[in-house]
């Protein structure tokens, strides 16, 4: 008989019963990993994020490092090599022209500042002071090209391309400067003349005492006071010849030549060590400033050697007007027979309207240019104009003109405005090569700043 087959109860302790407890332990343990994995994933995120913050900062600021270096090198090692202008193959560097341009910041601020004091000891307020200063030159341009650098620059720029024009002329010429030479200079920069003591006690002292060191003095010979009009503010002139400074706030006659040698040697010496400091240059580049004053005054003596001492003066008068028509109608009224005189008298803006409109015997170079060339060509007798300069437009007659002997202070103006002429053809002579960069623009410095002493 077979078995019959039959399925067996399970043995016990064998399969896992699907309790409670169990079931929901299994989900527990689930949740408590996905759970675990997310806070680490998220604190990883963060690490992350934390770690990539600081490598971008730490990135950043190796950048930012790099530029400043960078920044460094060019403004200290390699803008000050670059050139500015070149001359016949030699040039002016970024650095050299910053230097002269500080430096000359700097002794047109002190020579104001010279006059500031100059003025105070003689008790003007400062409400004059700041007029005088503000309205008559040379301070009035100094003031100017102060607080507007590239007006200066460009006169900086100008200057150092026509000093290195005379600078090569003399190399031709066998031209040096000695050291007492260069003294000299120096001492006549602020009108010291060692011998006036010694010759002539009794004399009076340097020229400086004049509270208007103007480089064109008045003709001695003019017949009239008037001769010098409100027109003629801004007489063009060679710079380097209105850079006489004041010395002394209260010049005083002091006939013993070491009390006044003591007096200069202290006047000189603060005055540099101002200039010095507040320009950051070198002694070596003051020293230049002055040699190269000397160079120019032996090349243009070398050059100019047939000048006469003499010169044109004119005589004439003006009347002067706001516009164009104004002064139109003035000339038709002229032309129809009314007289200069009253025609001045009435309608003239000029200090010399009470006097006819009458500027007595001048040179010419006394003048503004525009007005200067309507006088030198006209026929005596005739009426010129309307001529426009800055003041307004003028109807000029020239009166008289003859040629006169001149002053030592007079022919040293004509030899100045010759050799500046002269430097001028030089400049333009096709076998001269002169190129400018307009770099040159971008480092113009504004210090040292001016600041007025004493108000």
């Amino acid at each position: 008989m077979s078995k019959r087959s039959t399925t067996g109860l399970p043995k016990a302790g064998t399969g896992k019963p699907n309790t409670p407890d169990t079931a929901a332990a299994k989900p527990s343990g689930i949740l408590q990993q996905l759970r675990l994995r997310e806070y680490h994933t998220k604190h990883e995120r963060e690490a992350a994020i934390q770690r990539l913050v600081i490598l971008g900062t730490g990135v950043a600021l190796a950048i930012a490092l790099v530029i400043l270096v960078f920044a460094f090198v060019v403004d200290q090692f390699i803008r000050p090599g670059q050139s500015v202008a070149s001359i016949n193959g030699e040039t002016i560097t970024v650095a050299d022209f910053r230097s002269r341009a500080k430096l000359e910041r700097a002794l047109l601020g002190e020579q104001i500042n010279q006059q500031i004091a100059m003025m105070a000891s003689f008790d003007m307020d400062s409400d004059t002071i700041v007029q005088q200063i503000s309205n008559q030159p040379p301070f009035s341009t100094w003031l100017s090209e102060l607080s507007v650098p590239d007006q200066l620059g460009n006169r900086v720029l100008t200057e150092m391309i026509e000093d290195e024009l005379v600078r090569q002329k003399a190399s031709e010429l066998g031209i040096t400067v000695s050291d007492e030479e260069l003294q000299e200079e120096i001492n006549e920069f602020f009108g010291y003349d060692p011998n006036v003591g010694v010759v002539e006690p009794t004399a009076s002292p340097t020229a400086t005492s004049s509270p208007t060191p103007v480089v064109s003095p008045t003709p001695s010979q003019v017949p009239t006071a008037t001769h010098t009009p409100t027109v003629t503010p801004t007489p063009e002139v060679e710079p380097t010849a209105t850079t006489t400074p004041v010395p002394s706030a209260t010049p005083s006659a002091t006939p013993n030549a070491e009390e006044r040698a003591q007096q200069y040697n202290e006047t000189r010496t603060s005055f540099f060590d101002a200039v010095l400091s507040s320009a950051g240059i070198s002694q070596e580049v003051l020293n230049d400033y002055f040699e190269m004053r000397v160079l120019r005054t032996k090349v243009r003596d070398a050059v100019l050697t047939d000048v006469p001492k003499t010169d044109t003066f004119i005589n004439a008068r003006h009347i002067l007007v706001a516009t164009q028509e104004e002064a139109q109608q003035v000339v038709d009224a002229l032309n129809a027979g009314e007289s200069f005189a009253a025609l001045a008298a009435a309608l003239s803006t000029d200090g010399s309207a009470q006097q006819g409109g009458e500027l007595g015997w001048a040179q010419p170079s006394r003048y503004v240019t525009e007005f200067a060339d309507a006088i030198t060509g006209a026929p005596v007798g005739t009426i010129v104009g309307p001529v426009q300069t800055q003041f307004g437009f003028h109807v000029i007659q020239v009166l008289g003109r003859e040629e006169r002997d001149i002053t030592d202070a007079q022919f040293e103006t004509k030899l100045n405005d010759e050799f500046t002429t002269y430097v001028e053809n030089l400049r333009s002579a096709e076998s001269t090569n002169v190129e400018i960069f307009d770099i040159w623009a971008d480092n113009v410095p504004e210090e040292p700043a001016f600041v007025a002493r004493g108000l």
